[in-house]
């Protein structure tokens, strides 16, 4: 019998749905054990999240968690650290099935990490009386340049930097502006939507022309897991591109030097 080229489609498909879905629920299960999905993320870089007053969590990476839970059929459990170095610390502790951050040397050494999926050019802000013309002019005998402990800006400028002096503080704009103000500082390193909150806090800071590399965010699961949960994670986070989940979310809360990443 011969079949014509819809009812061939149509037949082939049908005969690969039953197949798909206990496919796909294997995937959540291995990616997500208990049954809900716990994203971990920290609050002390806003671009990512913050904690409102009433004490609820919003931003970015919630509205890629809670997609991503929804394309896996799964509750979304928000696992939220208070600064990088908790977020950080926490690797390897089985407290989260999947984190979602800036991409970093030590992410990428125990984390397998997804495409990305927003970008965000890395700045300084000076200090209240501190002049740099541009970007060029803060790697000198005696600057302190302030990062927040073991983030991407500490990895980075760690080894970037040649003659200015790398501050360690913990993470959080309130952290940040109390370098700058203090003296401990004489610039702060992070992305844009962290410098202009510096900027709004600290009367006398300026932005330093210029950026010193572009920061990359993912997410990530842990090391071990299979090619098919990375690959199912890797086509959300692509879905979640295409379809203007990102680009909502960086519209809704108005940041300004971010953008959806490419492909």
């Amino acid at each position: 019998m011969q079949w014509s080229v819809p009812c061939a489609v149509l037949l082939v498909a049908a005969l690969a749905w039953p197949a798909e879905a206990p496919a796909q629920q294997a995937v959540a299960a291995e990616i997500a054990p208990s049954g809900r999905l716990r994203v971990g993320f920290q609050t002390g870089s806003p671009i990512l999240a913050k904690r409102a007053p009433d004490g609820s969590v919003g931003g970015v990476v919630v509205d890629l968690g809670r997609f991503i839970a929804e394309r896996l059929g799964l509750p979304f459990d928000a696992v939220v650290y208070a600064n990088q170095e908790a977020y950080a610390q926490s690797f390897g502790k089985g407290e989260w099935d999947l984190v979602i951050g800036v991409r970093s040397a030590a992410a990428e050494e125990k984390t397998d990490m997804s495409p990305d999926f927003m970008l965000a050019d890395a700045m300084y802000v000076a200090a209240p009386g501190r002049e740099y013309g541009d970007v060029a002019a803060i790697d000198r005998a005696g600057v302190k340049v302030g990062v927040s402990r073991g983030g991407g800006s500490d990895q980075f400028l760690t080894r970037a930097l040649k003659l200015a002096q790398v501050v360690r503080v913990p993470g959080g704009v309130p952290n940040a502006v109390e370098a700058l103000r203090s003296g401990a500082a004489d610039v702060w390193a992070a992305n844009p939507v962290t410098l202009r909150e510096i900027e709004d806090a600290l009367p006398g800071t300026r932005i330093v022309p210029g950026a010193w590399t572009t920061g990359r965010y993912a997410a990530s699961l842990p090391k071990g897991r299979s090619t098919a949960a990375r690959d199912r994670l890797a086509a959300i986070i692509d879905e979640a591109k295409r379809s203007g989940v990102v680009q909502r979310a960086i519209d809704r809360e108005g940041f300004k030097g971010v953008r959806v990443a490419p492909g």
